[in-house]
């Protein structure tokens, strides 16, 4: 069975801020760095390491990027690495 889940920008900020997970946010063609210290359905603000902060409309922002993986990612399986590779040439024009 498929399942599928709408992961939305406004849950990527809120999972960022309730894990403390740096952002990047586009807006206006522009990103903005920092951590979230508040969110809510109509902006957010956006707090950097200098003591800056940001307060931005969410419509404003074109795009979010969380410096973690993400929580709908599944497990990559790990497979051991193999010494024997086998080379091989390109195969040549083949004739009418």
């Amino acid at each position: 069975m498929q399942t599928s889940m709408l992961y939305t920008m406004g849950m990527a900020l809120d999972r960022a801020a309730e894990h403390g997970h740096p952002v990047r946010l586009l807006v206006e063609g522009a990103w903005l760095d920092g951590s979230i210290a508040a969110v809510d359905s109509l902006g957010v603000v956006l707090e950097t390491a200098q003591g800056h902060h940001s307060v931005v409309r969410l419509e404003r922002v074109a795009a979010v990027s969380v410096a973690s993986e993400s929580p709908l990612r599944a497990p990559i399986a790990r497979t051991p690495y193999r010494e024997e590779t086998v080379v091989r040439p390109m195969p040549g024009a083949r004739t009418a």
